[in-house]
Parts: C-alpha cells; sequence; structure tokens
C-alpha cells in the first residue's frame, strides 16, 4: 500500500498521435526495415535505431519510479548484467549497448522497453530455479528486442491509427467501429506471434551460450503455476491461465510452455549448464514480497512500519498489497478492502461516513466507536458486485489530523452473520504501532536450506513464514510436486521471517 506495485502502462514517447498519422501516411508507410534475427521485413512506421535508444533512455527513471528503484543486493545486479552482456553479444543485435535492471517489486515481471533496456523484478528472481532459467528470461527478452518488436508495434499503431480514421470519415460511426475491431483483432495476432518468436530467439541464445535450452519451458511451467495459485487465491478459477491473455506481461498458457518445450529439444546442447548452486546462492537472503517503505505482510498481519499502523485479517483469508488499497479475499467471494481516505476531514467519524465516503447512500446502524483510543465510525449498506449484490459494511478511523483509514467488509448475505464475528475481530484489531514496534518489524526473505535426513516436501513446507498455501507456495517457489523424494543434500527455497 502506497507504493508503487503494479506498471501502470508506462508511457512512451509518441511518434504520431491521430491528428497528424493520415497526412504522414504516404512517407511512413515506407518505413520498413529488415529484422535481423529472422531476415524478415518488419514495417516500424520509420523509426530508426537512435530513436527507439532515445525512447528507452528516456523512459528508464519513469520505470524505475514505477517499480520502487533498483533493487541493490550483494551485486545480485552485476550478477544480472553479467548474463545478460553475455546473451547480448551472441544476438543479431551485438552492436547495441544494452542494460539490464533488477526491479525492487515482488511481482513477478520482465519486460524489455525500446533501445536495449531490459528489466527483472526480484519477485521473477525469486522464482527461478537456477542461472539458466533467468538466462532463459534475459534471452528472451533480448529477443523481443532483436526482431523489432518495439518498432514494430509502433509501425502496427500507425497503421491501426490511419484505419479507424480512414473508416471514420468514409463510413461514419459505425465503419469507425468495425475498424477498430478489426485494428485491435491484428494487433492481438501479433502480440501472440511476437510472443513465440521472442521464445524461439530466447531458446537459440541459451544454446549459443551453452545454457540448458530447457530452461526456457521449465521457467514458463513455474510461470504458468504460480499464476494458477494466485488466481486460486484470489477465488478466481484458474483454468484461465490457459488463455492467452494479452493484457499480461506474459502470458503462459499450457500450449505456450508445450511450445516452448518442442523448440528446446530441437537445440542441441553438449553439455548445458544449469548453475543451480551458483544461482541459489546469490539470491540467498534476498527480500521477499513487500518493501517496508509498502508496508508488508506477515501471516494473517498487514504491518506498515512506515505510516506505523497494522490490523490482522481472520483466518481463511488471503492477503493481497497493492498501490491503493490491501486487498483479503476469504470464502465463498468475502472481501476486506482497506485504502486511506484521499484527503483530510475535520467533522466526526460519523459525518465522514454520511457525507464524505457514502453520500447519498441508504446507511444503517450508523455507530461512533472508539478503536484502541482511535474516534470510529461504523455503518452497514449494500453494494452490487459482479458477483451479486453483497452486504457491506463500512469502517471509518480517524488515525491522526490528517489521516482517516477505512475498511469495506463485503460478505455474500449467506455469510454475512457467520463471518461478523471474525470481521469485528479485525475491525478492532486496527492499531498504532509504537516507534519501538515498527522497528523491530521485519520483512520476509528468501532461504536456501539443506534437505535433511527424513525432511519432505511437506515438512519443508510449513517453515514458509505464511498462514494460508503453505504446501502449494513451497511447490510453486521450488517447482516441486508433494510426491516428489527430496535427497539429503539437496538444497531448496523457503520464505521465512528477517
Amino acid at each position: 500500500m502506497n507504493g508503487r506495485k503494479f506498471l501502470t502502462r508506462v508511457r512512451l514517447k509518441p511518434l504520431l498521435v491521430l491528428g497528424v498519422a493520415l497526412p504522414l501516411a504516404a512517407g511512413q508507410l515506407a518505413g520498413c526495415a529488415r529484422n535481423p534475427a529472422t531476415g524478415g521485413s518488419v514495417f516500424t512506421g520509420g523509426l530508426s535505431q537512435a530513436e527507439e535508444i532515445q525512447m528507452g533512455r528516456e523512459n528508464h527513471p519513469k520505470i524505475l519510479q514505477e517499480f520502487n528503484g533498483a533493487y541493490a543486493y550483494r551485486d545480485l545486479d552485476r550478477y544480472v548484467d553479467g548474463i545478460g552482456q553475455r546473451l547480448a553479444r551472441i544476438s543479431e543485435r551485438n552492436d547495441l549497448k544494452f542494460t539490464f535492471t533488477v526491479l525492487n517489486s515482488d511481482i513477478v515481471n520482465a519486460f524489455a522497453t525500446p533501445g536495449g533496456y531490459i528489466y527483472v523484478s526480484r519477485g521473477l528472481l525469486a522464482l527461478a530455479d537456477n542461472e539458466a532459467q533467468l538466462a532463459g528470461v534475459l534471452a528472451h527478452e533480448i529477443g523481443h528486442i532483436t526482431a523489432l518488436h518495439h518498432a514494430q508495434r509502433q509501425g502496427d499503431a500507425l497503421l491501426a491509427n490511419i484505419g479507424v480514421l480512414a473508416a471514420g470519415v468514409l463510413g461514419g460511426r459505425a465503419a469507425a467501429q468495425a475498424g477498430q475491431l478489426g485494428a485491435v483483432s491484428l494487433l492481438q495476432s501479433f502480440s501472440r506471434e511476437n510472443e513465440y518468436e521472442a521464445d524461439l530467439l530466447g531458446v537459440r541464445y541459451l544454446a549459443r551460450t551453452g545454457y540448458d535450452p530447457g530452461a526456457m519451458a521449465a521457467f514458463l511451467a513455474k510461470l504458468r503455476a504460480e499464476s494458477r495459485l494466485t488466481m486460486i487465491r484470489r477465488g478466481e478459477s484458474p483454468d484461465k491461465v490457459d488463455e492467452f491473455n494479452y493484457l499480461a506481461t506474459h502470458p503462459a498458457p499450457a500450449a505456450r510452455v508445450d511450445r516452448a518445450a518442442g523448440l528446446a529439444r530441437e537445440a542441441a546442447v553438449a553439455t548445458p549448464k544449469t548453475g543451480r548452486e551458483e544461482y541459489l546462492s546469490r539470491i540467498d537472503g534476498m527480500l521477499y514480497g513487500d518493501d517496508p517503505s509498502q508496508g508488508f505482510l506477515l501471516g494473517r498481519d498487514f504491518v506498515h512500519p512506515a505510516l506505523r499502523f497494522g490490523f490482522e485479517v481472520p483466518r481463511g483469508f488471503s492477503l493481497f498489497n497493492t498501490s491503493d488499497a490491501v486487498l483479503a479475499i476469504g470464502p465463498d467471494k468475502a472481501r476486506i478492502v482497506f485504502d486511506r481516505a484521499d484527503k483530510p476531514f475535520t467533522g466526526s467519524m460519523e459525518a465522514y461516513l454520511r457525507s464524505a465516503w457514502a453520500p447519498g447512500r441508504r446507511l444503517g446502524a450508523v455507530e461512533t466507536i472508539r478503536v484502541n483510543g482511535m474516534e470510529a465510525a461504523t455503518a452497514t449498506t449494500t453494494a452490487q458486485t459482479p458477483d451479486g449484490t453483497f452486504d457491506a459494511r463500512l469502517v471509518a478511523y480517524r488515525f491522526d489530523a490528517e489521516n482517516v483509514y477505512r475498511f469495506v467488509f463485503l460478505t455474500p448475505r449467506a455469510m454475512t452473520a457467520a463471518l461478523a464475528l471474525d470481521l469485528r475481530r479485525t475491525t478492532y484489531s486496527f492499531r498504532r504501532l509504537s516507534v519501538a514496534e515498527a522497528a523491530r518489524l521485519k520483512p520476509l526473505v528468501l532461504r536456501i536450506v539443506t534437505v535433511r535426513p527424513g525432511d519432505t516436501v511437506e515438512s519443508l513446507s510449513q517453515r514458509m513464514a505464511f498462514d494460508d498455501y503453505r504446501l502449494e507456495r513451497f511447490e510453486v517457489l521450488n517447482g516441486l510436486s508433494r510426491n516428489d523424494r527430496l535427497t539429503p543434500g539437496q538444497t531448496v527455497k523457503i520464505v521465512a521471517a528477517n
């Protein structure tokens, strides 16, 4: 909360806008380039390499701001850069200066921007099992750059703008809508094509540098498993992971995993490098989950040492920390949403409920209460959600002169009575943290442990510092199944309190 945890589409410097696209079209349509990786022709809209580099350079500080900066830990950034540079040197654009950055984000993410700028999150580093898997991610991103996918995107956007504008001029509103649908369909098909081409090139670069070509498919399988678990924790259908989601940074449906495995079988490497022990030694002790500046999760507690508050959610609820709010997902799609009001409020908390937070809404059971020395107020109402009508309880707290914090408890009507006591406990768990208590709070870290005789997947999973899905989290983190037999001396990852 109050941290930039999700990329909100960093805006790249526009080359063309709709209003000038058509007059420029005649000159720009000649802007094709040779794909250095495949030899094919790519329509780039005339984007030059110098412009590409400028775009990446200008947006680099914006990306760092969106992702809470670069992550500096025991020369991990140099280690990642070294792997990336070895891969870049054998790519078809080895004349381009590549820049590799580890982002201080727990979201499993990697992406490239024009001009050779490649980013991986520490969340992705935690999920990877070895150096070859990390190399596969970097090689995939290098593939996007070598195949001119960013330049192609600029060209596609130009064509889409021209098509939509022409449809609007020639056929009115209905034709313009049809033009938009056609452009969207074209761009989506290219998105799938670009991802597959980057996989192909990534496997090529892994083989050229002696890494295990199968590492890409192995990591995509882990990414798919991680996405499925996240969906389960959010109360969503995990089967949606096999839909090719164009809004996802790296969709990993089963078909894509299988295709990457097939590519690896065709790329023979005599003695493939995996680099597991070296890799695990590099990430041992790395921050896991939220950065303390954003608040972080400790079991069923959310604590924010910087803002000095905390609260606890009931058992059976999974916590998620986002840039705007803290969410907890419970049984039968029950929800808890915690956030901070946009601006201070000088009146009573009851007045805040009625006039500032829910003006015009019918509120019931309005009551002023005291919670751990703070003035608070609560009321009930109903809320329309995509899952139907839910009962809603609102709670607002005056934390200090500047800040009002809030809970919304959403419960299916059949569950409201059963969850009432647990949610009341959460209401009264909201508290200020003393300076000393805040200083003692430590975030979670990744630890590499050695398997001992008698250890099993299930027994080691109990050392995970979570209250929910311990076994499933351990399996995903390590790419294991609960039925796998562990060997004494083997190393595995766990998440532990610092």
